[in-house]
């Protein structure tokens, strides 16, 4: 069975993060993910989930610094394990981890590095996070993010992060498959889904224009989902959507597109 997940950092944001939690649950979903964990209580978000019947599939393991930079791979890898005790003290099951540091305001810090060294420090780094990673019972998941708005980040493209993901060699490391993120940068969504099949560890959903709800925008959702349905997906499926609307009105489009009773 698929897991669905959604992102609470960027719906119901008139309410607090243990409060969107709740939300969540009602709204049938199995985990929520939410980013910088720095930003919300998480015990109190954990204690929220568990009340509802609802896990934390995930959050950030590293913003700060970036797995790609050959000056800042320690402070990285620190980052990463702070970030994995609190994984683990919560019952989380993944990390969102970035090739470049996140600056405030979604500001992509440059690598200073050719492309062939950043690429090969991610891939060095990596490889030591996983050690930390497997003890933790968690799994690191590479975040490719579009060259659009967040131009100079290393893994612009979903291709990239299964390519890491598949020289890493490791269990505790896959990509993610973000439809938001590749079609801005380069589209081809059921070609790249299906070339990187093998390495991939979580699906994030979300429309072009403006993040908004499958059923919504460009992109052919319906037709998306039958591909993902015919090849046997059985992993976690996260919607990281801005409703363009109602949120009421982009629950009901989720479940009409991505029904939670779907094997």
């Amino acid at each position: 069975m698929v897991t669905r997940a959604i992102s609470i950092e960027l719906i119901w944001r008139d309410r607090p993060f243990p409060e969107r939690a709740v939300a969540a649950a009602r709204a049938g979903f199995d985990l929520v993910d939410l980013w910088d964990r720095r930003t919300s209580d998480l015990p109190e978000l954990a204690e929220a989930c568990a009340d509802n019947g609802i896990g934390i599939n995930g959050f950030f393991g590293n913003r700060d610094n970036g797995l790609a930079d050959p000056d800042g791979g320690s402070a990285a890898l620190d980052e990463i394990a702070r970030n994995l005790e609190a994984a683990h003290e919560v019952g989380a099951r993944q990390l969102h981890v970035f090739s470049n540091a996140i600056l405030p305001g979604g500001i992509v810090k440059a690598v200073p590095a050719p492309r062939v060294t950043a690429w090969g420090t991610a891939v060095e780094n990596l490889s030591k996070a996983a050690d930390m990673a497997r003890e933790a019972g968690v799994q690191l998941m590479l975040e490719h993010l579009n060259s659009v708005y967040l131009p100079g980040y290393l893994w612009s493209d979903a291709g990239a992060v299964a390519a890491v993901a598949r020289e890493v060699g490791r269990a505790e490391v896959r990509g993610v498959f973000d439809t938001y993120h590749q079609q801005l940068t380069a589209g081809r969504l059921v070609d790249t889904l299906i070339a990187g099949w093998d390495q991939w560890g979580r699906i994030d959903i979300a429309g072009v224009p403006g993040r908004c709800e499958p059923g919504k925008g460009e992109i052919d959702f319906r037709y998306l989902q039958s591909v993902i349905t015919e090849r046997g997906w059985d992993g976690p499926m996260t919607f990281e959507i801005t409703p363009s609307g109602d949120p009421d009105d982009a629950m009901t489009l989720i479940d009409d597109i991505f029904p939670k009773d779907r094997p």
